[in-house]
């Protein structure tokens, strides 16, 4: 491109240009090539990005303390039929699936330059770029502390964000502790009722979800009827159903670390069919840092 198609007045919109036509000589236009100058250049406000072309949405920079685990679901809009996801430059540890998740334990301290490509099915591309940084936490760098606030759901319903009628302390179904607890559906007919918390994890600390959980059902079999979605910023972390009914509470917990520098919402969701109750029953929440 510099000596073909560039001269000592090439400006910046003419050198998008020359490197554009470099693209198309060495791989042809409309290539994933083609498609990475031009999204390079639109992310610099020169020229527009590639029509038809694929955006990956930037997640922004990640924080995991060493030995921590990862789950970042990369997103990408535009292209045509599937999306497939690669990355280059993960943190020792980590992989991302042909669907766009991150997972794994980093194992390695330091800070990486990672780049995430969704290609489509004709063969376009669009990348996005951050850094990952594996801390070690020591020093006492991170102060212990328990995140959520009115974990237990004693003092109302701040800052909880919940469906009316969530936080109650009726005798239909008995707390862990105290008088209250979050109680998602039970009605025997199709409903949804949702559970919500945005809390902001340190960066540098490792993080732990928990929370005691009674499923009580009508149902039977092994039929996965009415159920129950814990999330983190949209990624599900699990999901129960009527099958996993039992009596009394059990406690559930899961690790944040991945998520340690970020400001996460927690999110539980019940969803009940036509016919035949479950209850889903929370109490005693937390998110413990350490």
């Amino acid at each position: 491109a510099l000596t073909t198609y560039m001269t000592s007045t090439t400006d910046y919109a003419a050198a998008r240009t020359a490197t554009l036509s470099a693209a198309t000589d060495l791989y042809g236009a409309g290539s994933t090539e083609y498609n990475q100058v031009a999204t390079a250049w639109a992310g610099v406000n020169v020229g527009s990005l590639p029509s038809g072309g694929v955006t990956v949405t930037n997640p922004g920079n990640q924080s995991t303390a060493l030995n921590g685990s990862a789950n970042l679901q990369i997103k990408a809009t535009g292209g045509t039929g599937t999306l497939t996801y690669s990355a280059t430059g993960l943190p020792t540890g980590l992989s991302i699936s042909s669907s766009g998740l991150i997972t794994g334990t980093a194992t390695a301290a330091g800070t990486y330059n990672v780049t995430v490509t969704a290609k489509d099915s004709s063969g376009k591309s669009g990348a996005a770029s951050f850094t990952w940084t594996v801390s070690t936490g020591g020093g006492g760098s991170c102060t212990p502390a328990q995140l959520l606030g009115n974990q237990g759901f004693e003092s109302g319903t701040a800052p909880w964000t919940a469906s009316s009628g969530v936080i109650d302390n009726s005798s239909g179904q008995a707390a862990h502790s105290g008088s209250y607890k979050a109680w998602l559906d039970g009605y025997g007919s199709s409903h949804t009722d949702s559970l919500s918390q945005t809390v902001t994890i340190p960066a540098g600390c490792k993080a732990t979800l928990s929370f005691w959980l009674h499923i009580d059902t009508a149902e039977s079999g092994s039929t996965q009827y009415d159920k129950l979605s814990v999330q983190v910023n949209g990624t599900t972390l699990k999901t129960y159903s009527n099958v996993d009914a039992a009596a009394g509470y059990q406690q559930r917990t899961f690790d944040l670390s991945a998520y340690a520098g970020q400001t996460v919402t927690l999110k539980f969701t019940g969803t009940e069919d036509s016919s035949l109750q479950t209850s889903f029953v929370i109490d005693d929440t937390a998110v413990q840092t350490g």
